[in-house]
C-alpha cells in the first residue's frame, strides 16, 4: 500500500512542477476582498490556494475527527456499562432472580 501511496506523492509532485515551470511567466490580476493585486505571478496565486485548502481542510478535518473521537468514547463507556451489567446478571443466583420476580409480581397484583 505504501508503494501507492509513493506513486500518488511522486505524480502529484511531477504535475505541480510541470505547472510551475510552464507557467513561470504567466502573471494575473487578482481580487482578495475588495483589493486588487496586479501583475502577480501565476505560481505564487496557486500555491497559496493550494495552502487556502489545506488549511479549511485540515480545520474541516480536525472537527470531524474529534467528533467521532468524543463519539467512539460514549459508546465505549456504554458498552463498558452494558458489559458490566450482563456480568452482575450472570453472577446472580437464579433463586434470588425469582424471588425478585414474584415480589414484584405480588405488588402489581395488589
Amino acid at each position: 500500500m505504501w508503494i501507492v501511496r509513493a506513486l500518488i506523492v511522486i505524480v502529484l509532485i511531477v504535475i505541480l512542477l510541470g505547472f510551475s515551470v510552464y507557467n513561470a511567466q504567466e502573471r494575473v490580476a487578482v481580487n482578495i476582498l475588495n483589493t486588487r493585486y496586479v501583475n502577480v505571478p501565476l505560481i505564487y496565486v496557486a500555491y497559496w490556494a493550494f495552502v487556502f485548502g489545506l488549511v479549511v481542510t485540515f480545520i474541516l478535518f480536525a472537527t470531524v475527527y474529534i467528533r467521532q473521537a468524543n463519539e467512539i468514547r460514549r459508546f465505549r463507556r456504554l458498552s463498558e456499562n452494558l458489559q458490566s451489567e450482563i456480568s452482575a446478571l450472570r453472577n446472580r443466583a437464579i433463586d434470588d432472580s425469582a424471588e425478585k420476580f414474584m415480589q414484584a409480581d405480588k405488588e402489581k397484583n395488589k
